[in-house]
Formats: C-alpha cells, structure tokens, sequence
C-alpha cells in the first residue's frame, strides 16, 4: 500500500526508513515486500521512503536525452531477486529490464536482449518497479513517500533501543527505528575559483556543456564512460548526425553548433570497447584459478593480502586460460579448444607454458603488460608515428568488440575481469588488503581494469573515430599529458607527448568519489561532523565511503556498531568494492545478495522487539 502523505499514514507498527529511492533503495524494497509477502514480519510495518520523484528512477533521470545509452545490455538489468541468489527463500516474480522492454513494444520488431538501450528507458523502468513493488505490498506494509532530501539523522538512546531523528531538507524530523541509507552517486564539489575558471564536473551534464560556445575548444579530462556521455551531448546533443555508410563506415554529419573537443587521459587512450554480447543471460566464466577456494586458503594463511604478488597471479592465469582456449577455438576449432582445456587445467605451470607454445606463435601468446601498456615505445618516437599506431590501435579495438565475447581472444580475455568480480569482491572487502596493496589496486589496477573490461557500446568507439575524422575530436595527446590554468590568458593549457594545445573549459570526465566529510551530500558530512560515522580506513589509506561492519552497519568513531543502520551502495565504496553495477538477474548478484542480508537482519529485529513501535509512534 502506497501512501504520499503522512497525515494519511496509520502509524501504528515499526517505521523503516529507506533514504535513496534509486537501484539499490528498490533493491531494499523489493526484499522488504518479498518478505511481508512471505509472513516474515510479525507486526506492520510503515516504511518512509525519501527522494525526489520520480521514485525508484535514482540518478536514472527520465527527462534526460534519447542519446545517453545505459552501459550495459538489456537482459543483464533487473530489480527482482532471484533463485540464484545465495540465502534467499522468498521471490517475487518481476521483469527484467528487457522483459519490461518487451511488454512495451509488441511491434513486429522486438526489443533486443542484447542491445543498449537510452538511460531514460531505464529510468522509467525503475520509477514503474517502485510502483510495482507498492502494488504489491499487502495490508501490513504501508509504503510512505517523501519527496524530500534527508540532510541529518541522529541517534536516540532510548529503553526499548536505538531510535534514529532524521530531519529532512525542509526542517521536518522523522522519527524511524530502521534506517536503510541506499543514496547514490556524489556530484564533485568545486571551489569558486575552480567554477570561475570554467572548470566543470562531468554531471550533472546539462551544466556542465549549456555554456560551451561552438567556436570554443574544450578539454575532456578522462577517457572513460562519462567522456562518451559529454561528447554525445557535445555532437548529437546539438544537432549532429551519425551516418553509416555503405561500405560499414560511420562518419559525421556536424550540425555547426558543436565545439571542438580534446580528450586526455593519464593512458593516453580512450576506454576500450565492449565486445558484441556472445553470452546467455545467466552465462558466466566460472574461475578455475582465482576460485573462493583458493582465496579462502590465501585469507587463512595470511590474513590480509598482497594483490599484486598473492592475488593477480590467478586472475591473470584465469585471463591467460581463456585467452589461449579462445584463440585455439578461432584458428583450430572447437574440438582442439576442448582438447586444449582438458590439458592446459591438467598441467603444471611449465607444462601450460609448452602447451601454449605449440599451440599459440610467440607474439600472439596472452601478455598482460601489453594490456595494461599497449603503446610501443617506437610509437612514441613522433607524432606522426603515434597518430598512426592509435588509428590502428582503435580499429583493431573495434574490429575485436565486433567478434563478440566469446569469440574474440583479448575481448573474452577482458570479460573475465567482470564475470569475476565477485572472486575480486571477495578478497578486497572490508579491508582484505593490506594498507600498500590496496592503495595499488585502487590507483593502478582499478584504472587498467576499468579501461579494458567495462566499456561504452561499441557505436560509441565508432563515434569517436568519426569525429576524428571530421576534425572535431582530437585524441592524440598521448600519455601523461598535464593540464594548467593559465590565469593571463584564462585558457587551460594541455601539454602533450609532441604539442601543446589550449581550451575554453575543462570537463572532468570521471565519477566524483569525495572523501564523505568532504561529500556534496549534506547527509554523510553530517554523519562525520557528529561523530555518527567516521570514514572507512584500510591503515592510512581511504580508499572511500563510510565505515561499516560485515553486516554493512554504520560503524562511529568510538567504534559503536549501529544494528539498526544498514548502509549499501555507492557511500560504502571503500569498504565494498564496485558499487555502482546494476543488479543482474541469475548470477547470484551482489546488489541483490546485499538487500537480501540486511532485510534479513530487519526481519530478525522485526522478531525480537516488536513490541517496540509504540515507543517509535508516539514520537511522531
């Protein structure tokens, strides 16, 4: 039962509070509506749900523009919890981004499992799984929306417990005895000076590129997703066109009204492209070196862990096994692949070597460090040389996303990195690192992995090299460019590996990931400055996000575990590792594995003071 006002809610019975009504506050939802289903709570419950409408759509926004493309495939988004998620007994039958796709489009071409599809369609099926979820909620559960910020939230020690004072944007308190903290992404927070100088955080975009001027020259600092959405908004956004010729070739109509764009990043190349989806939905790699095992006996002989000697080694085995199996499938067939594997898994480390050997010539043998440097160093002797190996770098890019995930031996290789991160979760969590290595994967592993296995749609690629042509994007600063403001001539000024080159403005390309007591949520600096939280350390390292224990419970600084204060998502990435995803369905997903454990823990709760929401009702 929905309710939008509180003067029309019945208060009898426990309150929850979920603060964030994006992916993972639907995710909270959907456990806590499973479970009232199931007649797992044993007295009603109200639960407050704060954000702006529309609810469940987060940073999903439904107004924004067709052309911003979600970042991963239809079929591989959900809401809905399902079998395969370890622990949970209770299921609500709901569809699937595709699924709900589908059902909007009887047309005599339907919607494409595999394709990506605009944020706002994505939106939209977030604000309708919210008003799903509370058509489905019975009688003892009534859902309370509030289209309000929370800006504080305070414990009161009270005899029947803890309960929590939030008070919102517009002054107004709630008192709740559950708090579910589900925001999402932080906007960057700038300085006057910074704001002055025309330097922009990537989002929110319309800021950020409105001002731009088409005879401007601005600056993309990062090469990543968020660079794909601002030169979308910088092209297509302003009346440009994509064309694909006859002979497969995308070019680029210019509308006039765009401005010219130079893209730099510490690599020196743009994020590489997301292969062609050759895999079924619930189809994933399953580690035959960096397994759960392996890591379990590494955690009990050695507590904490060194990634780059103790871990990468299996993941990079993992990546090399898959690798050669793919390449001797591609030139030999799939018989010699099978035979490959049953040798390769049944071999020593020096018999693997000979192995690869005769199956696979030298310079095509897996390399790592070609991943993570593919820049020769003879490239880089002029820039006429580098300009050449980068068009041929990116097309070769290119022309492997087009064979697909399965077929192509460094794109399947790549798509270990996300079918294993679990594996990675599971030995970087709540500080399963030591203090040096976690500090390492954060600044150079996190960076090579994010390039080279959680790419744009390949169309955006070739986007890219269209605008490279037209001579509206220039990519070839090359690596380590570095970027000042020159106060006298008020330009950004970017010097290159062979040029410098000046800007207008400068975006910043890069999800902001601010310290919490320097975040621009008022809620987590609040959190910090009232010694509620205190922020997550690894030793000396914060890598982000708020503390909290292994049952993601706000954790204070004079180490007061909060049971009645569950955090999930992007506050606690530091603790947990790769927050943003969306839940996937059938692969036992971790967003949806995180909602289902704290529900859980509310459920117990619920058990043992139930008696207790009369206290919580006469607050109000």
């Amino acid at each position: 039962m929905k309710i939008n006002s509180l003067n029309q809610a019945d208060t009898t019975g426990d309150l929850i509070a979920i603060i964030g009504a994006g992916a993972r506050g639907l995710s909270v939802l959907e456990r806590i509506v499973a479970f009232a289903r199931a007649d797992q709570f044993l007295a009603p419950i109200v639960v407050k749900v704060f954000d702006r409408d529309p609810f469940g759509a987060g940073c999903h926004s439904v107004h924004q523009p067709e052309h911003l493309l979600v970042n991963t495939i239809a079929s591989q988004i959900t809401v809905f919890s399902d079998p395969t998620v370890q622990g949970s007994g209770f299921q609500l039958a709901g569809p699937s981004f595709y699924e709900w796709l589908c059902d909007r489009d009887r047309s005599s071409s339907p919607p494409d499992p595999n394709a990506y599809y605009p944020r706002k369609r994505l939106g939209e099926y977030l604000a309708w799984s919210f008003d799903y979820l509370c058509s489905l909620a019975p009688t003892t559960v009534k859902i309370v929306t509030v289209s309000k910020y929370v800006v504080a939230a305070s414990p009161i020690v009270a005899s029947e417990g803890t309960i929590w004072k939030l008070k919102d944007e517009s002054g107004d308190t709630h008192f709740v005895r559950y708090t579910f903290l589900t925001t999402g992404h932080e906007q960057e927070p700038l300085t006057p000076e910074q704001s002055e100088q025309r330097l922009f955080p990537v989002y929110p975009l319309d800021p950020a590129v409105q001002g731009i001027q088409p005879d401007e020259t601005v600056a993309i600092e990062g090469l990543g997703l968020s660079a794909c959405d601002v030169i979308s908004m910088l092209t297509i956004g302003r009346g440009g066109k994509f064309n694909r010729e006859q002979n497969g070739q995308v070019c680029y109509q210019a509308s006039g009204q765009e401005p010219k764009m130079i893209g730099f990043a510490r690599s020196g190349l743009p994020i590489t492209a997301r292969a062609r989806n050759e895999k079924e939905v619930r189809e994933q790699y399953q580690a035959r070196f960096l397994t759960r095992s392996a890591i379990a006996q590494l955690k009990a002989k050695h507590g904490q862990l060194d990634f780059q000697t103790q871990v990468l080694p299996l993941l990079l085995a993992d990546m090399e096994f898959v690798y050669s199996r793919t390449y001797v499938q591609k030139h030999k067939g799939f018989t010699a692949a099978h035979q490959f594997s049953n040798s390769y898994l049944a071999a020593t480390q020096r018999q693997r070597r000979s192995l690869i050997a005769a199956e696979i010539p030298l310079h095509q043998h897996f390399d790592w460090q070609r991943l993570v440097n593919p820049i020769p160093p003879q490239s880089l002797s002029t820039y006429e040389h580098y300009k050449t190996w980068l068009d041929s770098y990116l097309h070769e890019d290119l022309s492997s996303a087009n064979e697909g995930n399965l077929s192509n031996p460094f794109k399947a290789a790549c798509d270990v990195l996300r079918d294993l991160r679990d594996n990675l979760r599971y030995v970087v969590d709540f500080g399963g690192l030591t203090e040096d290595s976690h500090r390492w994967f954060v600044q150079t592993f996190l960076p090579v992995m994010n390039r080279l296995a959680v790419g744009p749609p390949k169309a955006r690629l070739e986007e890219m090299l269209a605008l490279q042509s037209a001579g509206i994007l220039k990519l070839d600063l090359g690596p380590h460019p570095r970027c000042q403001f020159d106060q006298t001539r008020r330009r950004f000024v970017i010097q290159g590996m062979f040029e410098q080159v000046e800007a207008h403005a400068l975006i910043r390309s890069r999800i902001a990931m601010p310290p919490p007591q320097a975040s621009a949520n008022p809620l987590l600096r609040q959190l910090i400055a009232d010694g509620i939280s205190r922020p997550f350390m690894n030793g000396q390292f914060h890598p982000g996000g708020l503390d909290v224990s292994s049952d993601l419970n706000l954790i204070s600084p004079a180490n007061v575990i909060y049971p009645n204060f569950w955090v999930l998502g992007t506050p606690i990435e530091g603790p947990k590792f790769y927050t943003f995803i969306l839940p996937r369905p059938f692969v036992n997903s971790t967003a949806l594995l995180d909602a289902d454990r704290v529900v859980q823990a509310l459920r117990d709760q619920l058990t043992i003071t139930k008696s207790g929401s009369v206290a919580v009702s006469a607050l109000i």
